[in-house]
């Protein structure tokens, strides 16, 4: 591992003008942007983790007109949170918000804490959330890193190695804490994101237009395009799944998954499974009914296919219309089932691929 340098007090300065001065006039114009206030400003950093920004701004302003503050989210119904959820993915941030906003209205009267080592005794927020929102939202001169600051910070110091592992991530870290200015910390800290976000891109970066060219390290050794050294990905999983769409008369059957369930728990859901080798499509769909809720049914014709990603898993689901033996649906593992009208389930949380089921029978009906 290199020996990393400190930054010293007058390069942290100088490139600390530099990038306030793009960022106040590059910006882009986002809705959490409008205010400072600390409740948009910890929702939208929820909303972006791992997700693109172009993806987060309407659900944002569908959010925050659903749930204007921490007292409307705390009191709100956990599907109802989901629901205005859906499509977002990883659903264990929609429901730490609503933990969050709980302990908020216990502990902080309802209001957003600014202490970094409050906010870290909060569900769902770790060292850069923390330090988004006591920057951002309150000015405090606190470090974030992310993804966008990551890239930003090894090309900037030429600092090789994998960021994710000490003690380079240790040294990133530092260096952030050095260079953030005791002013307008917050318009800092997103101008470093957004210089990642728009200029300092994983690949093509457009060097000629960032601000702090002349202080980046990696541009005159020819390392631009080598860093950050991130460990290569794993290649993704591919995974055959069927759904059962049962049916009696007009009605479809859902199921909703257990709070206990490994992914997207409490939401509603077709019963489904994956493919086991060499078995048939009809088979499986049969045996996801039949283990989910102890109905025997007969798959039909295929409905629709949806292809969609989790984590490293790239799955295929195909969901079949099945016609659904008499007797009681029962709930063997999940918590509830129901025959809904294909246009009551719009009102139903529902992950984004089973949804995408919902809206064909919707358009079929």
């Amino acid at each position: 591992m290199q020996k990393i340098n400190t930054v010293d007090n007058k390069r942290a300065r100088a490139i600390g003008r530099a990038l306030l001065a793009w960022y106040e006039k590059h910006r882009r114009e986002l809705p959490w942007r409008k205010s400072q206030d600390p409740y948009a400003v910890w929702v939208s950093e929820m909303m972006l983790q791992q997700t693109q920004v172009s993806t987060v701004i309407p659900y944002f302003r569908s959010w925050m007109e659903r749930f204007p503050n921490v007292s409307a989210l705390a009191n709100a119904e956990e599907s109802d949170v989901l629901h205005a959820w859906q499509g977002l993915g990883y659903y264990s941030r929609a429901r730490n918000l609503r933990r969050a906003a709980q302990q908020m209205l216990q502990v902080h009267d309802g209001r957003v804490p600014e202490l970094v080592s409050e906010l870290l005794a909060l569900p769902g927020i770790g060292p850069y959330s923390a330090g988004a929102i006591a920057s951002i939202a309150y000015g405090h001169p606190e470090p974030l890193v992310d993804g966008n600051v990551i890239r930003v910070l090894c090309r900037l110091f030429a600092l090789r190695g994998d960021p994710n592992r000490a003690p380079l991530k240790a040294a990133i870290w530092e260096h952030a804490r050095e260079l953030i200015p005791k002013q307008a910390a917050g318009d800092f800290n997103q101008s470093l994101m957004e210089l990642g976000a728009t200029v300092c891109t994983p690949r093509n970066p457009r060097c000629k237009l960032c601000p702090v060219a002349n202080h980046c390290q990696a541009l005159p050794q020819g390392l631009v395009d080598v860093l950050p050294e991130l460990p290569a990905r794993a290649k993704p999983t591919q995974v055959h799944m069927v759904a059962a769409v049962a049916t009696r008369g007009s009605r479809v059957l859902v199921t909703k998954l257990r709070p206990d369930a490994p992914r997207w728990a409490g939401m509603w859901l077709f019963p489904n499974a994956e493919l086991a080798a060499s078995e048939t499509p009809e088979a499986g769909v049969s045996r996801a009914l039949h283990s989910s809720v102890g109905l025997r049914c007969e798959a039909k014709a295929l409905v629709c296919v949806v292809r969609h990603t989790v984590t490293r898993f790239r799955i295929t689901l195909d969901a079949y219309r099945a016609t659904a033996s008499g007797g009681v649906a029962k709930t063997l593992t999940v918590s509830e089932c129901a025959w809904q009208d294909p246009r009551d389930l719009r009102g139903l949380a529902m992950p984004k691929a089973h949804r995408a089921i919902a809206d064909r029978l919707l358009s079929e009906a």
